[in-house]
């Protein structure tokens, strides 16, 4: 797969779950370079905003979109990344928002 390939998932994903994608297109590349390159690392495509930990069970939750993508755009506007956010977050002017990495706790117990 290539960057083209996963901006057409990206809008389909958005699409399916009701979320926009983030409008800043080189933003949106970079993620997509990012998942191409984890899925060479990992074999699957782990968030690139998100460091794997090893564990399948674990690293799983972080396959984009990520287990905690769709609390986080109803509570913040937007998913920890930011590459999926919500029509209201967009409407807002996209405003610096602290979405707080509910994964953490997985990294801590190494």
């Amino acid at each position: 797969m290539d960057v083209e390939d996963y901006l057409k998932i990206f809008k389909r994903v958005a699409g399916n779950k009701g979320w926009k994608i983030n409008p800043d297109d080189e933003l949106v590349r970079s993620f997509a370079q990012g998942l191409i390159k984890n899925k060479e690392r990992y074999g699957v495509a782990i968030c690139p905003c998100r460091m794997a930990t090893g564990k399948k069970e674990i690293d799983r939750l972080i396959i984009c979109p990520c287990i905690y993508a769709e609390e986080d755009i109803k509570e913040y506007g937007r998913c920890y990344c930011g590459l999926y956010v919500s029509e209201e977050y967009i409407k807002a002017g996209m405003p610096e928002v602290l979405v707080p990495d509910k994964h953490l706790k997985y990294y801590l117990e190494q």
